[in-house]
């Protein structure tokens, strides 16, 4: 619906944003003057201790001088209760008592009609509440409470019964002055089978209110008492009011909630009552009534922060139904829009939780919800056993294929970037690190190796003038077969610079790949590159100095070799040495003998480095050799 200027005037004329706001702020009683219509408060969107939320109620603005949120009272609204425009000012103005014209394609009377379908949902959820404090609502109030819910929260939360009749609530509604067609209509009876009287939708049945975002009635769901019931669950037909695919069970309270903790979006659960035990944790949460959650609904929960978190029961059903939330998403996926997923244990659900361990229980659930890029690499990596060719590749295709539903393409390439990068891991051989035999032993072999220490890697990153890694991958990429022979050496390469390791990475993973054929040439691996989001790192690329034949006679594999050395095994040599210096001073001498014999060992490592020439003094080698 579009609204003139003047009615949006209007509108914010008759309401102040004073009120308005402080029905949901505590003003500040140093700094507020309210005869000046001068209000300050904390500030709802952001934590702080220092009120800077300041609201001119003559001018009908707001502006934090904290966060830099600003705007009217429409723009208040949409934020504080997560509405959308037209939502908000439908809200300000029912507020203002400003009626607001039909959309052109409502048909004279139906704005009545409607209003008569909220009356009668209104007067039935009336009849609810009355029932269950009745005499004949004993057997409901005893599985509320068997559920840890009082008198207090059936109010709060819009909880009644149904009595097991055929025709009780339709009778109450008729009485009330409702027609039979009107309480049809507003899915609180249904047509008879083969021409029958109506009947009543809810028969026996605890009731939970669904109401719209402007906290009307608007239908119920209802749980069975009778365990032989054929459902356990049903909810409200599709009516003028209720459309379930575009509803979310608490939405309404919901926002209000999330508006004061500051969560970065909404729970979705998947019941009432699991609903029901996070509002009472204090976690803002919905749920879809009585389907899979939908398109529409998802919009709905990203309109409220952009990063919901859809928790799930931990059985099959709660995997398959994760599953598909899942794939509804990846197609929306972009920046500040984007799910988690969270399972409750086997074999409970939200509410056991809650009533066995408290609200502290629930909040962990949701602080541990896995990310959906996490999410979707598990589910694609569990589908099948990656122990053929066929297997690892299909793995493959499937990450492929999922980032490649991604909409937005800046997340669609990062996405691609992080599953490749993970699949390539996954799928890559357990390798040892190479460590040093033991005195008297010649070579290396492959050993658990020592930690290597954050001051290790510092002191070898200081003592390079310039990454001697650069010019090992740059040789990997120039002289073929080098990558073949020698991926164990680039595989355990110690780098520390996010481009250089971007480089790795994709040489790996191209070289990995089912359909690589021979040898990885510089415009390949930067075309990878630039399409995994890595530009800084394809330019990094496009700077290395233009690759050289190889001089008669240069045995550049030894060079290659050397320079592995001492990139790979050197630092770990080094870390051992510093920790036998250790204890050598603490009066060891079996230590003192063993670092004189590894230091010998360092000492013939650099010395075969240069006899190769690979003294890091110089950007390109005129022999036409490797540098370091």
């Amino acid at each position: 619906m579009r609204f003139s200027d003047s009615l949006l005037r209007q509108v914010r004329d008759r309401v102040s944003i004073a009120d308005y706001a402080g029905k949901r702020l505590t003003w500040n009683k140093q700094k507020t003057r309210p005869a000046a219509g001068d209000y300050w408060a904390c500030c709802p969107f952001h934590h702080e201790k220092s009120a800077s939320f300041h609201v001119l109620d003559q001018k009908g603005i707001f502006h934090c001088f904290g966060c830099g949120e600003k705007g009217d009272v429409f723009t208040l609204a949409m934020k504080l209760e997560g509405l959308s425009f037209p939502e908000a000012v439908e809200k300000i103005a029912e507020l203002a008592g400003v009626p607001l014209p039909r959309e052109e394609r409502e048909a004279p009377g139906e704005s009545d009609k409607r209003k008569r379908l909220y009356a009668v949902t209104a007067k039935a959820a009336e009849l609810y509440a009355h029932a269950l404090r009745s005499s004949g609502g004993a057997d409901a109030r005893r599985y509320l409470q068997g559920r840890g819910l009082n008198e207090a929260e059936w109010e709060r939360f819009g909880i009644g019964f149904a009595p097991d009749e055929w025709t009780w609530t339709l009778d109450k509604l008729k009485a009330a002055g409702f027609s039979i067609e009107e309480i049809v209509a507003a899915g609180i009876a249904r047509e008879g089978d083969d021409g029958k009287r109506a009947i009543d939708t809810f028969r026996g049945r605890v009731t939970f209110e669904i109401t719209d975002t402007a906290g009307k009635v608007i239908g119920f769901g209802g749980r069975a008492l009778a365990k032989d019931a054929k459902a356990k669950y049903i909810n409200s037909p599709e009516t003028a009011l209720y459309s379930k695919s575009r509803v979310l069970y608490r939405l309404k309270q919901a926002r209000e909630l999330i508006a004061k903790t500051k969560a970065p979006g909404l729970v979705v659960g998947e019941g009432y009552l699991d609903v029901i035990a996070f509002e009472r944790a204090g976690i803002a949460a919905v749920a879809p009534c009585g389907t899979a959650l939908t398109e529409e609904q998802l919009q709905l929960l990203w309109r409220s922060g952009g990063e919901p978190v859809l928790c799930f029961d931990g059985d099959t059903a709660g995997k398959r139904a994760a599953d598909r939330a899942l794939d509804l998403a990846l197609p929306h996926l972009a920046p500040g829009r984007t799910v988690r997923i969270a399972h409750a244990p086997e074999g409970q659900d939200p509410d056991d939780i809650f009533r066995s361990a408290g609200p502290e229980a629930l909040a962990q659930l949701i602080a541990a919800a896995t990310p959906a890029s996490d999410a979707l690499f598990e589910r694609e990596k569990n589908r099948r056993p990656l122990d053929t060719p066929e297997a690892r590749a299909a793995f493959q295709a499937a990450l492929r294929e999922a980032a490649n539903k991604i909409a937005d393409k800046d997340t669609q390439r990062a996405y691609f970037s992080e599953l490749m990068r993970r699949a390539n891991e996954a799928l890559r051989p357990p390798r040892q690190p190479w460590t040093p035999r033991p005195p008297g032993g010649g070579g290396f072999q492959r050993n658990a190796p020592a930690p290597v220490t954050a001051e290790l890697k510092a002191i070898a990153a200081a003592e390079r003038s310039r990454p001697a890694a650069e010019d090992f991958l740059r040789a990997t990429v120039d002289y073929p077969g080098m990558l073949a022979r020698f991926s164990d050496w680039l595989d355990r390469l110690h780098i520390s610079d996010p481009e250089l390791e971007a480089i790795r990475t994709a040489l790996i993973a191209l070289a990995d790949a089912p359909d690589a054929a021979g040898a990885i040439d510089r415009e390949a691996l930067s075309l990878h590159l630039t399409q995994s989001g890595q530009e800084r790192a394809a330019a990094r690329l496009s700077r290395w100095p233009k690759a050289k034949p190889a001089p008669p006679g240069a045995d550049l594999e030894a060079e290659w070799l050397a320079l592995a050395t001492r990139e790979v095994v050197l630092p770990a040599i080094r870390e051992e040495l510093a920790e036998l210096r250790r204890a050598a001073a603490e009066g060891d001498d079996g230590a003192f003998l063993r670092f004189q014999a590894l230091n010998r060992e360092a000492v013939a490592i650099e010395r075969r480095a240069r006899e190769v020439k690979l003294e890091e003094t110089s950007e390109t080698d005129d022999a036409g050799g490797l540098v370091a």
